[in-house]
């Protein structure tokens, strides 16, 4: 089972005025500061914003998961994890059996598509359903 997750692309509005922020402030670090700083800091966006502008592929298979975030790509195996829970932008991956505060820490967060049903059905499936936790 695979899905891409795109949101600069679902959510277009929000994405422009991102981008008119972003370059008012690379204007004004470029106005303050001269070029070196500002390819600083448009080094420094790019990688903490790349989430947001690439697309993320999510890849479930009988190894575990994939995540393919274009610059970086992580797999984890599902040994590693015990349940999962709805967060409200996505799902995590946690490898504790039961809610604790250490869970967003040592999870791992993927976000849904529009359709999370499939995706969820899949991890019931793995996981069965008493391994489905929706407190957050």
């Amino acid at each position: 089972m695979s899905w891409t997750v795109h949101r600069a692309r679902e959510t277009p509005g929000r994405t422009i005025a991102v981008g008119i922020f972003i370059l008012a402030f690379l204007v004004f670090v470029y106005l303050t500061f001269e070029l070196l700083l500002t390819l600083v800091a448009l080094l420094v966006l790019s990688v903490a914003l790349h989430t947001y502008f690439l697309p993320i592929t999510y890849t479930f298979d009988d190894a575990g998961v994939t995540i393919d975030k274009r610059i970086f790509r992580h797999s984890y195996s599902w040994e590693r994890f015990r349940r999962f829970f709805r967060t409200s932008g996505g799902i995590v991956l946690s490898p504790f059996e039961k809610h604790g505060f250490l869970d967003n820490f040592r999870g791992v967060h993927l976000l849904l598509p529009a359709d999370p049903g499939p995706v969820i059905a899949y991890l019931e499936r793995h996981f069965g359903a008493a391994a489905r936790n929706s407190q957050l």
